[in-house]
């Protein structure tokens, strides 16, 4: 497709009258992410602040509660908590921790979001918020594993770490993760599986959390007995927050402007795909 950088509105931080917030997401044209990125970054992306002066703003909306955080230097300086994932839901969120910046969104240097598995719905909210705020403001996204955003909240332990998300069906997402040297490690892909197949894979004490652990508190202990383990040490902060530190480890390494990279992952197939299949 030929196309002309002039057909498309670009609003530079740089050249606003006001500082930037959520009332400067604006529609694009019909072109694609890769296209409109193109467009907006050019040939060679801009540059951005090193680590220890970066700001990211985090997101999580892979969950029924919905969270956002802003990071510098690593550090939380705000986050939120919402009731639901619903958009309105997270542009109050993300206004919210926005308002500890003088001048809101302009100074964020770049955004990272969970991207499953977890909630259909939310996941596709989140991202599609992101996208919208990278194509705002010309700047670089990560995009972040959810159960290895859940993982990172747990303190340095010797035990395997096992977060797990409620999947419904009766099963649940879950991978396993492990700190070698301090640094986590995966150790297994995400699945979805039941609850007794989880129990019948865990061999030795493994750390659990996630909203997961929550409908089967009572089975997973039963079966489990002391391999079962839920007070383990953990950060006093948000899914989005956690993310967002795990971004900052891939600050140098991973920085994104390509739009069409921003997937979700689902594990496994929606409702309305199993659905179609069988119609077809």
């Amino acid at each position: 497709m030929n196309f002309n950088a002039k057909r498309l509105p670009v609003l530079r931080p740089e050249k606003a009258a006001f500082p930037l917030t959520l009332r400067h997401l604006y529609p694009l044209s019909t072109l694609s992410f890769q296209e409109k990125s193109d467009v907006l970054l050019g040939a060679n992306p801009p540059s951005f602040p090193d680590c220890e002066t970066m700001i990211l703003l985090g997101l999580d909306a892979s969950t029924p509660k919905g969270s956002v955080a802003l990071l510098k230097d690593r550090q939380v300086i705000a986050e939120s908590v919402g009731s639901s994932t619903f958009s309105d839901q997270l542009l109050v969120l993300v206004d919210e921790v926005l308002g500890k910046l003088d001048r809101g969104l302009e100074e964020v240097d770049g955004f990272c979001v969970t991207t499953g598995p977890g909630s259909f719905t939310g996941l596709r909210i989140g991202v599609s918020l992101i996208k919208g705020l990278v194509l705002a403001t010309e700047k670089p996204f990560w995009a972040i594993n959810t159960l290895e955003a859940y993982a990172n909240l747990v303190e340095p332990v010797s035990q395997p770490i096992c977060p797990i998300l409620d999947a419904r069906k009766k099963e649940v997402y879950t991978a396993k993760f492990k700190y070698t040297n301090d640094k986590l490690v995966r150790e297994t892909p995400d699945h979805a599986v039941s609850p007794q197949e989880l129990c019948d894979l865990t061999q030795e004490p493994t750390v659990f959390l996630g909203g997961g652990v929550e409908p089967y508190g009572d089975f997973l202990p039963s079966q489990l007995g002391n391999k079962f383990i839920d007070q383990a040490p953990v950060k006093n902060q948000t899914v989005a927050a956690s993310a967002a530190q795990l971004a900052f480890n891939r600050f140098q390494a991973s920085p994104c402007f390509d739009l069409d990279a921003l997937t979700v992952h689902y594990v496994r197939k929606s409702e309305a795909e199993l659905n179609s299949n069988i119609l077809n």
